[in-house]
């Protein structure tokens, strides 16, 4: 028998399948208005995340699509569209597919092209563009749904190996099928499939109280299938399990999401909790299905999730169709609704709870299945890299729709662009070592045990320089930062002159012969963390050990991989030592004056041919490598900067009086809100440019209205090139700026130099996955005509936290990528 269809669409209307009448009564309503579908979506006539997502998104193209919005400018229709899916996301904020939808359909708008066409061709194309990627979304749902199902019976044959003689039986909670999705369904969609692979004996399902979706809906799709299936009480999970599990062969609870954040945490329909529990208890595997937009990697655990409180009434009363005395369902008649407690009782009655991490065994997507890594918690960096790859900070708050231009766009990193060729990956297998391994966490350890907070970074850099001619022969030299020779490089330990950089290249060629620079950066932010790592005694070190500390990921574990490296290909004899130089910098953490040092002495011994007499050979470089986090994956780039400080000067005054006088804190707040909810320029591979306010401060007392305010901003430049993105930030600030300020006496911008927009790097070499970052780095800080790669181990999200760390493995297979880089950029 086919599956039941919950959402009827055809372009111009949209019919929704009314559950509250199900399991008797097949009716649709129809909804063409977002008034219509908030009601439907609140009183969960329809519901399952997905569904909920696509209901909202369609009935928006309805409306539009039969002419709702009288706006007549681009700028007007894209406010109404706003307006509409602002309100539509209060009807369910838990539900982390329906804010997905609208921050996708809200950036979709804002990137149709409207230049050269009337303001009544704008609005068609523009209103054509949210209809068409509403439909895209409920495309997409069943296929997603078709892949969860198959992920998700593949991992169980994997932990089961079922044969027909040891068909499994599983039970699921509330209802996550063909009514809670465009069809086939999450965790039902799982049971589907294994019955449709002959691996099901049977599929329990809870009748799901308050609102028995269980009961209503998942017990009327499996009976609708023909799915051997028995229904039970939430209360009855824990004697069934220790009474059937052994003679049923009880091996899963299945259930679905609202909100997977990002350390696994789950919430879910109301007693999926208390099934996770049980299942543990009880030795059964507990698994979430859901896609990957129900991951929600802003949040950081399941206490930040929000739970939405039911009414009373779902708890004291109940619906339902009128029965006959012979059994019958008498559906002549109105559903009635009676009371089951006395109504004057107290009432707490939450619609979800949260399931941590710790009772979860696996999370099905339509990507794969995700389990937990040795430290106990689910890691979706593999999954959905591109989501962690744009994030700069982590959001306050998951359930709050932050300014859509403050958020990375869906699908910005194309990691299908990586090489067809294998990635650098290295073993898990503790029996196998690299032979450089002790060479290289002991390099790593020493680095990281020095504090080298920038502007402090003379211990580290003589350090460097002690290793790199005693232990390894190198010529290493100091290029000094603050001094007349700053210009030029030392052989003296007398560091007295200030900061230095370390320059160092074999002993086997001088210092004109090398192409190809290998550089990163020594200083870190603060606080100092001691070093620490996960096993003390080296034998016992493994693949998978942790190491942690400031500095152990930015960046140096790039400085420790690339010196390795190096050594390693010299020793190999897989390149010419002659090709090779190395270059450590400081100040890479707070305004590049280390690389830039090097830039200015690089490019005034060769542009200025006068100037090399007296001074030591420079190389003439067509290659840099530079090191930072990049999760070992290649970059293709990083988003620009720019910053200053927005200064706001108003009237003082008494509070009382406060149409008397100006408030420059009001004045600065408003143009801050609006800052943050402009579009500040965009790209295809870099997203939004995003802005971060990282310091406010004003005024003297709370009832004196203040005279003076300001913001320190940093703002992460995703629009145009090097040349001209920070140019193209600073004319929409400044419009901005006019805009709130009307008489352009009092905003001010003050800017901290010229900035720089998106920095371009190379990253078509065969064996590497690719991304793109939204931070800074040293790149721009070295002029030239060279190639830049852009490549090291451990994640920039944890770099700068008290959580910085990575494991020996990402050390090691950034040696092995540093060595395949090495051998591309010199021709090998």
């Amino acid at each position: 028998m086919s599956a039941l269809e919950a959402i009827k669409y055809s372009r111009g209307k949209l019919e929704v399948l009314d559950q509250l009448r199900l399991p008797h009564e097949h009716h649709y309503d129809d909804v063409s208005t977002s008034e219509e579908a908030f009601d439907c979506i609140k009183a969960m006539r329809v519901r399952g995340a997905p569904a909920i997502a696509i209901v909202a998104a369609l009935a928006a193209s309805v409306e539009l699509h039969n002419g709702s919005c009288t706006a007549t400018t681009p700028e007007e229709v894209i406010k109404y569209i706003d307006s509409r899916l602002d309100y539509l996301y209060e009807s369910r904020p838990t539900a982390v597919d329906l804010g997905n939808a609208v921050r996708l359909l809200k950036k979709t708008v804002r990137g149709v092209k409207t230049e050269g066409l009337s303001d009544a061709e704008a609005k068609e194309a523009i209103v054509k563009a949210f209809i068409e990627a509403s439909e895209e979304i409920l495309a997409k749902d069943l296929k997603t749904n078709k892949s969860i199902g198959a992920f998700g019976a593949k991992w169980l044959q994997e932990q089961y190996k079922i044969t027909d003689d040891s068909k499994i039986t599983v039970i699921t909670h509330c209802n996550t099928g063909s009514l809670a999705t465009s069809g086939h369904g999450t965790a039902l969609g799982i049971i589907r499939t294994l019955r449709d692979e002959g691996l099901l004996r049977h599929a329990y399902c809870t009748e799901t109280r308050p609102y028995n979706q269980g009961s209503r809906l998942t017990a009327f799709e499996l009976v609708h299938e023909g799915i051997p299936s028995t229904l039970i009480t939430d209360s009855m999970a824990a004697a069934l399990f220790r009474l059937r599990k052994a003679e049923e062969n009880i091996a899963a609870v299945i259930v679905g999401a609202d909100r997977v954040v990002r350390n696994g945490d789950t919430a879910n329909k109301i007693g999926t909790y208390q099934l996770a529990v049980l299942a543990k208890h009880h030795g059964i595997k507990f698994m979430v299905a859901a896609p990957t937009t129900s991951i929600d990697v802003d949040t950081l655990t399941g206490d930040e999730i929000e739970i939405e409180q039911r009414k009373r009434e779902e708890l004291t009363q109940i619906s339902g169709a009128v029965v006959n005395a012979d059994g019958s369902i008498d559906t002549s008649k109105s559903v009635i609704r009676v009371a089951i407690a006395d109504q004057r009782i107290g009432v707490w009655n939450p619609g979800f709870d949260v399931t941590p991490h710790e009772y979860i065994d696996a999370i099905v997507t339509e990507k794969g299945t995700v389990v937990k890594g040795e430290d106990g918690k689910f890691h979706f960096e593999d999954l959905i890299p591109e989501r962690f790859h744009s994030l700069l900070t982590h959001s306050s708050s998951a359930f709050v729709i932050e300014p859509e231009y403050q958020r990375p766009f869906a699908g910005v990193v194309d990691d299908s662009s990586s090489s067809t060729s294998s990635p650098v990956h290295t073993t898990n297998d503790p029996h196998v070592q690299y032979t450089y391994r002790k060479d290289l966490l002991s390099l790593h350890k020493s680095l990281v045990e020095i504090p080298s907070i920038s502007k402090t970074e003379q211990e580290v850099g003589k350090f460097l320089l002690d290793y790199l001619r005693n232990n390894l022969g190198y010529v290493a030299k100091a290029q000094f930062l603050e001094s007349s020779s700053s210009s030029s490089s030392g052989d003296d330990d007398d560091h007295s002159q200030g900061r230095f950089n370390v320059l160092a290249w074999p002993s086997s060629h001088n210092l004109s012969s090398p192409s190809v620079l290998v550089t990163s950066h020594i200083d870190v932010v603060p606080p100092f963390i001691p070093y620490h790592i996960s096993e003390t005694d080296p034998a016992s070190i493994k693949p998978d050990t942790f190491i942690s500390g400031r500095g152990s990921v930015d960046a140096k574990a790039s400085v420790a991989a690339q010196i390795i490296a190096v050594e390693e290909l010299i020793k190999a004899k897989e390149v010419d030592p002659a090709e090779l130089m190395l270059l450590f910098v400081v100040g890479e953490e707070i305004s590049g004056d280390g690389m830039k040092t090097f830039s200015t002495a690089y490019n005034d011994y060769h542009n200025n041919p006068q100037n090399k007499k007296g001074k030591e050979e420079l190389p003439k470089l067509k290659a840099a490598i530079y090191g930072e986090p990049t999760e070992n994956k290649l970059s293709c780039g990083h988003k620009g900067h720019h910053g200053g400080v927005l200064k706001a000067t108003g009237i003082a005054g008494h509070s009382g009086y406060p149409w008397l006088f100006k408030s420059a804190t009001e004045l600065l707040v408003k143009a801050l809100a609006k800052i943050i909810d402009t579009d500040l320029g965009s790209s295809e591979r870099y997203g939004n440019t995003t802005v971060n306010i990282g310091l406010i401060q004003g005024g003297v007392a709370a009832n004196v209205i203040p005279k003076e305010a300001e913001a320190g901003l940093a703002i992460r430049v995703a629009a145009g090139d090097q040349a001209t993105g920070a140019e193209i930030v600073k004319e929409a600030m400044e419009k901005i700026v006019k805009e709130v300020d009307e008489e352009g006496k009092y905003l001010k911008m003050e800017w901290n130099g010229a900035g720089y927009g998106p920095v371009e790097c190379e990253c078509d070499v065969d064996g590497f996955e690719t991304m793109v970052a939204s931070y800074g780095t040293d790149v721009p800080n070295f002029e030239g005509d060279h190639t830049s790669y852009l490549y090291g181990p451990g994640t920039i999200l944890v770099a700068h936290g008290d959580d910085e760390g990575l494991k020996v493995k990402d050390l090691e297979e950034a040696v092995e990528g540093y060595k395949k880089l090495i051998k591309h950029a010199v021709g090998k």
